[in-house]
């Protein structure tokens, strides 16, 4: 990445103003930073003097009225630190050997910069040359933003696409630049994105998170450093914001101005690039859920329709539809539009010919099945891993239809549909939940909701739940638990935490509010059946 060398320190600096003519022979007795900023220089002549300073301030002082309180002077200092004084120089005349001893301490104790000036020190030749200094310096840089305006504001009309305006802002303030957009769009340069590497989901993960952490990882020499950066968030309530990382030198004043004044500019843009966008996501997702209703015609139609809208789809392939069950309950309320952007990224890193939208807060994908007929349950769940990584969406489950060619996608549709419907019922948890997963549960929730099916039920399980409830027992449970457990009467009574004889004891009591034999096997599958038929409806 080649930016052009930063521009030296526009401010005047207590390095500075040591430095200066009218200066000559004095000396730092504290304060451990020479870079500390002036913002202008006074001669303050009052016992509460920090009163009167302002930040950025080098007050100068004879110290005459504190010549018999030294306390007071003493007191001043954490006053002139807390007042963002930048240094306090005083003549030593009035102490004869020097500054007290004491005096000179508590400022070292504060890291406060403190100056003794020469008893031949001329104060008016002090604030007059380095108000000369700072305001040569402040013209310098007010006409190096100038420059650097009239540059990014040429460039910025000449611009074509927000990529191109990030590249000449990076070279204007010599670091990189992101922009996450209103939609959870990381927008930058190659270049930049090249400082991210594989760390790219690691910034978004942060940044999703609206987390203004003081640092972000970057690559150096092919390892992840922290690197100190700032937030700029422009475009008013639209939630684009710019992130500088102080990648190659740090982010002076000067580029911060630069950055605030051009920051309307660059938030217009990345808003239409977003409404652009925006149009784009649409017609792609319209397109799956054409294609999902059957709303696109024969199989020819649909792929020609999947190639304008961006798509690669083959006549000669089959597909399945899978939806994104998400079991965490703090996340029952699902995914969000503004989660679109991310899932795309994801599946775009995947290389993986996936499409999805999302529909009432659903996650829905159509995956193509390979040249085998069978689809790679490694890319779902390295995009469950990183869907995870990044949003925090939690435990989730892909249910995933049977194959079926172009044109029948619809019927792909229904079914995963009705898998995920029944795994949320039956609180079936897997990462990938089939039609051969549900077993028996599928077909079951094929039948229609009538009056003998509620009998079915109502024949083998409602005189438990009554006798439970007015007993306040645990049978139906009971022997829910010695069905899984095929019957085995200790299995359950170790789940239960009860004595085998106790288990004994409320089996005996079901088979009579049953009127039936449990050790009979074709009482075990209706009994099982109708478990089944309880939970799914």
């Amino acid at each position: 990445m080649s930016y052009s060398p930063p521009v030296a320190a526009a401010s005047f600096t207590l390095k500075d103003l040591l430095g200066l003519g009218s200066m000559s022979g004095a000396r730092l007795l504290s304060g451990s930073r020479l870079d500390v900023p002036i913002t202008r220089a006074n001669v303050v002549e009052i016992a509460n003097m920090a009163d009167w300073a302002k930040a950025g301030e080098c007050v100068i002082s004879s110290g005459y009225l504190f010549r018999d309180r030294e306390e007071l002077l003493e007191e001043q200092l954490p006053q002139l630190q807390a007042a963002g004084a930048a240094v306090l120089c005083l003549k030593p005349l009035r102490f004869r050997q020097g500054l007290p001893d004491r005096f000179v301490q508590r400022a070292v104790e504060l890291d406060f910069p403190l100056v003794e000036l020469p008893m031949t020190a001329v104060f008016a030749s002090i604030v007059q040359e380095s108000m000369e200094e700072i305001f040569r310096r402040e013209t310098q840089s007010f006409q190096r933003m100038q420059n650097k305006m009239e540059l990014l504001l040429d460039a910025f009309m000449r611009s074509e696409d927000p990529e191109t305006s990030l590249a000449a802002l990076e070279k204007a303030i010599s670091n990189p630049v992101l922009v996450f957009d209103s939609e959870n769009e990381l927008v930058s340069t190659q270049q930049s994105r090249e400082l991210l590497g594989g760390l790219q989901e690691d910034v978004i993960r942060q940044l999703y998170k609206r987390a203004n952490l003081p640092t972000l990882f970057f690559l150096r020499e092919g390892k992840p450093v922290e690197i100190p950066v700032h937030f700029f968030d422009i475009g008013g309530h639209s939630g684009i914001r710019i992130i500088i990382p102080e990648y190659y030198t740090p982010l002076d004043q000067e580029d911060q101005r630069v950055i605030g004044r051009v920051s309307h500019i660059l938030a217009a843009e990345m808003k239409n690039a977003i409404a652009v966008k925006k149009v784009r996501r649409k017609y792609k997702r319209q397109f799956v859920e054409n294609w999902l209703f059957g709303r696109l015609g024969d199989a020819i139609n649909i792929c020609l329709s999947a190639q304008t809208d961006g798509y690669t789809v083959s006549v000669d392939r089959r597909y399945r539809a899978a939806i994104v069950n998400l079991n965490t309950p703090h996340n029952s309320d699902a995914f969000a539009e503004e989660d679109v952007s991310i899932i795309r990224h994801i599946i775009r890193n995947l290389n993986s010919n996936i499409m999805f939208t999302v529909l009432e807060g659903k996650l829905i994908l159509v995956i193509e099945d390979g040249p085998t007929g069978d689809f790679s349950l490694h890319e779902l769940s390295l995009l469950m891993e990183k869907l995870n990584y990044i949003m925090d969406k939690g435990d989730m489950s892909f249910c995933i239809s049977d194959s079926y060619p172009v044109q029948d996608l619809p019927l792909a549709y229904q079914q995963a549909r009705k898998i995920s419907a029944i795994s949320r019922k039956c609180g079936i948890r897997r990462q990938a939940i089939t039609y051969e997963t549900l077993g028996v549960l599928y077909l079951l929730a094929l039948l229609p909701e009538d009056d003998a099916i509620q009998q079915y039920k109502d024949r083998f399980l409602r005189p438990l739940k009554e006798y439970d409830s007015a007993h306040r027992t645990a049978l139906l449970d009971t022997l829910r638990i010695y069905l899984e457990q095929g019957c085995n009467t200790q299995k359950t009574a170790q789940l239960l935490h009860s004595h085998y004889n106790t288990v004994v004891y409320r089996i005996a009591q079901i088979e009579r509010l049953l009127d039936l034999s449990i050790s009979d096997v074709e009482t075990q599958l209706q009994l099982r059946i109708a478990f089944k038929l309880d939970l799914i409806r």
